[in-house]
Formats: structure tokens, sequence, C-alpha cells
């Protein structure tokens, strides 16, 4: 069998014209060779978009290459899916690819939408087609989501225009079938709508591959459940609110909606509160219909954060967030921040002690400055990072790095240290969500952890590890108004219960290791207290 070859020339004739011919074509098109594939099926695409087909050809043949397109964006998607951000030039040539491709479908579904009203013969495929534009303008944004890249505005007023199209169309509510569902098939335009749209406002960002999948896997099941309305549901909650004519999410209660619609979540606020309450009392997520990949306790951890997104008001925060524009140091990787944050070169305990002059340099400026200890930044690779911060709180910050700016590659769960420009000393933080724009910024959130970061030294104890050598670690003290007590931030790997560790600081101290308190992707923050 011959294999298809990509044809350079941008005004060539397709490949096919109607959906016969585009069978014969798929057959030679290797979808074992997925880049190659892709790239054929964008190709073909665009130049077909260029034909006079009519608009029921056009459709069956969008129809036909369904499936190949499904299984080709599959696959490159893992490319750049769970990635550390910013993007690398390979990963962000296949983001952009697969988001073609997508939203070629999507043009040639909306030709459709735009035909239906006035074509007898697509008139009465009307709700399949804008079915499928508002699907494919979901897995458009859903791709964004997985990539960890901010959805652009214009995609937000696509999916709202591909909803105003079904409901002037009257099909809005008309049941069809989506085959390329994973495990149900029935589905309607306001059904696809109200995917994209939860989806939209669950914090994707936030999600790990894992919790983005099983929100997905949720919201085929449980869309239906949402009714989108032009009158406000009864409650005294306020509603969640979509503007059809913005460009953007839904909102609680948003009062200045130009062209408003209501999302009634009163039918899924029940599944997710069923749900989380039989879990709490020790029924499998299996029995539950939550999958079998759905394991506890992060299952019920899951549908609680849904349930605040989709169905709660937005609770006032426990620390008070403003908005500045300050600007701020960073650093990731605990041998680098326990670098900057002690102010020196680690060395091995007792190798060589701090001089007075060396003392005050650290009590001035936070840190050593001499030329020995910039020689050895730059031969660890130890570099600050500059950000620009929105917003704080004493909890959390936001900041972003300008595209182009010198800097590491970040991922959730990291640790990471920062320095606003109005302080001392560096705060210690776990990377909390991230994003990336079109342009390149890098957006990220960090929870700050609780208490002052300090540099120490750590090794085990025990018959077998006498000659240990000793490593870097950071501890945090107390924070009473809190409840958190002194901790420890150690390697990812070190915490077991009742664990003996000898710290040192100005001098051994033996502790125990008492309790887990948080993981990170590459730390543990452990409690502790003195052992004999």
């Amino acid at each position: 069998m011959n294999e298809v070859v990509v044809p350079e020339a941008p005004d060539a004739a397709p490949e096919f014209r109607d959906p016969a011919s585009a069978r014969a074509w798929l057959e030679h098109v290797p979808l074992a060779n997925v880049p190659v594939a892709q790239r054929a099926l964008r190709v073909q695409l665009e130049r077909f978009a260029r034909t006079d087909a009519t608009p029921a050809t056009r459709l069956a043949v969008l129809e036909t290459l369904r499936e190949a397109v499904a299984f080709v964006q599959i696959e490159q998607a893992r490319r750049f899916a769970n990635r550390a951000l910013p993007m690398v030039d390979a990963e962000n040539a296949v983001f952009l690819d697969t988001i073609a491709l997508w939203e070629q479908m999507r043009l040639g579904y909306r030709r459709c939408a735009e035909a239906a009203a006035g074509d007898p013969e697509l008139r009465a495929q009307a709700a399949l087609v804008c079915q499928r534009l508002l699907a494919y303008t979901g897995l458009k944004m859903y791709h964004y989501h997985r990539a960890h890249r901010l959805v652009p505005a214009r995609e937000w007023r696509a999916l709202h225009e591909a909803f105003r199209s079904a409901e002037r169309l009257g099909v809005a509510e008309t049941a069809v079938k989506d085959y390329l569902n994973r495990d149900v098939h029935d589905t309607s335009p306001r059904i696809a709508y109200v995917r994209a749209l939860l989806m939209g406002i669950a914090n994707p960002n936030e999600m790990s591959p894992r919790q983005l999948l099983f929100t997905a896997y949720l919201l085929e099941r449980w869309a239906h459940k949402v009714e989108v309305r032009t009158e406000p549901p009864e409650g005294d909650e306020p509603p969640l609110v979509v503007d059809l004519a913005g460009e953007g999410a839904p909102e609680r209660g948003a009062g200045a909606a130009a062209e408003p619609r209501y999302l009634d979540v009163a039918k899924l606020a029940r599944s997710l509160r069923n749900r989380i309450g039989l879990l709490r009392r020790g029924e499998s997520p299996a029995k539950l219909a939550l999958g079998e990949d759905c394991v506890q306790p992060s299952c019920e951890q899951l549908l609680v954060f849904l349930y605040r997104r989709w169905c709660e008001p937005r609770t006032a925060r426990a620390a008070l967030r403003r908005r500045t524009a300050g600007a701020a140091q960073c650093c990731s990787d605990l041998a680098a921040i326990h670098y900057y944050v002690g102010g020196r070169p680690f060395r091995q305990p007792g190798e060589r002690e701090l001089t007075r002059e060396e003392r005050a340099q650290i009590a001035t400026f936070g840190r050593l400055s001499t030329r020995d200890e910039d020689e050895y930044s730059a031969a660890h690779g130890f570099a600050l990072e500059h950000w620009q911060l929105e917003d704080e709180s004493a909890q959390g910050l936001k900041m972003v790095r300008a595209a182009g700016s010198a800097g590491r590659r970040y991922a959730p769960g990291q640790l990471v240290a920062v320095r606003p420009a109005d302080g001392n000393s560096f705060l210690l933080g776990q990377v909390r969500w991230l994003a990336q724009s079109d342009a390149g910024d890098l957006y990220c959130g960090v929870r700050l952890l609780p208490g002052l970061p300090a540099a120490i030294a750590v090794r085990p104890t025990g018959l077998n590890e006498r000659d240990a050598a000793f490593v870097q670690a950071l501890s945090l003290g107390a924070v009473p108004a809190l409840g958190a007590p002194a901790s420890l931030v150690l390697p990812s790997g070190w915490f077991k219960p009742k664990r003996v560790l000898e710290l040192w600081t100005e001098g051994p101290v033996r502790v125990r290791l008492t309790a887990l308190l948080e993981r990170g992707i590459d730390f543990e923050r452990v409690a502790y207290e003195e052992a004999p």
C-alpha cells in the first residue's frame, strides 16, 4: 500500500471531494506515523474547505474523517500534555499543529451550521451539525487545558456563538448520537456546550492529567443534568450565568451579561452530594459509576472540589488578596533554594565556620556576596529568576514571568522560593497552578508554606548510616496562628514514620519524624520532635 505524500502547494486541489474519495484517501494515510498523518489531515481539510462542495457533502466528508482525526489527536497530545512549562519549541509545535487540526474540523462544521437554515437537505441534520460544532470547539479548548495554556477569548466567543446557532435553529435540546464519546453516546448541542463550560470553570490549570481526565469522564456522564435557561432558576443562591455575547466562562450572579443564559445545576449538585456522602460511608468508587481507576481518598477530594466550583457560590478567601505590581526573585530546586535562603554554599558541617564578616553580610543582605559565592552559584546552575507579582496574600502569590525571560521550567507541585522586591528574606512555597499564554508569558500561582525558612543539613542515623553525608534541607518555624507546627522540608522519599535524623543548625540535633504534612513532586514537608 502506498503511503500518502503531503504536497507543499497551498492552492493544490484536495485529494477528496466526497465521502467515497475521502474513505479511499484514508486507506493510504499512514496512521502509524502520527505526525505525518496529522499534517496530511490538516492540509487536506484546509484544501477541501476551499472547494464548492454542497453543505450535505461537506458534512458527510467531515463525518467520514472524524475517527481518523480523533486517533491522531489523542496520540499527538501525549507529546505536549503533562509537561513542565514553558513548552520547549518541539512541544509547542506539536501543540499548535493539534490545535490547528481541531480548528479545521470546527470551521468545517461551522460552515455546515451557517448553511443549515437555508438548505432543506441539511436542515434535518441541524442538531447533529450543531452538536459537532460545539464538541469540536470544546475539544479545542480541552487541549488548551491539557497543555496548561490559557484559553484565548476568541475560543470562548466561538463557543458561545456556536450555542447561539443551535438556539437559532431550534435544536439546542435535540438528541443526537456521538459514537466517539468514550461510553455515553447520547448527547445534544446543549450537553456539548455544558461540557465545555463546566470544564472551563473547574480550574483545569490546577489539575493533574489524571484529575483532568476524570473530570472529562464525569462530564460525559453528567453534563445532561445541567439545564441552560433564559430565566434564572429558583433558589436563594446566585446562579451561574454565561453571556452569549461575551468572551469568558460562566460566573456566579453576573449582573451585566448582555445576552445571559442561566445554568441550573440542581440535579448535578444532588448527584455530587449523594456520591460524596456514599464515599464517606465507605462505598467503593466503582460501585458509584465513578470508574475503576478512581481511588479513595483522592476521588472524594476531587468531587468536593468540583462541587464547590460548579454548585456553590465562591466563598471569601481566608486571607485577603491584594493587587500588586512589584517585582520578585524566584528560584527552584532544593539545592538552589538552600543556597539562597542560607546565603552561602553548602558544605559538610564542621568543614569551616563563618567569619564575623560573613555573618554580618548575611544579617545585612540575607546572603554572602563574594566572588567565590558567585562562582559557586554559576558552577551549580543556581540563578535567581525575575518575575512580576500580580497579586498576593498572606498565604499565596500570583506572578508572571515574561516571554523570553531567562528561567527554568516549572511543574505543578514543585518547591519554589520567592523574595518580593520589598522583602528581605525568601518565602517558601509550592506551585499550585501554571498556565502559559499564547504570547509565551508564564503565569504561576504559589501557595506559601507556613513559617520562615532556614537552611539546615540532615543525614540519616543508624548502624548502617554512621558515615552518611549530610544533604541540604530546610526548616520552617511554627506558626501558631495558623495551627502550623514547626516542620522540615526534605528531599523526596526521606519520610518514614518515627525515622530518626540528625539535623545540623548551629550544631547536631537528633529528631524523630512524626507526620507527613504534604508531599510535592520534589520535596516532603514533615512534622518532627526531638529524639533522645
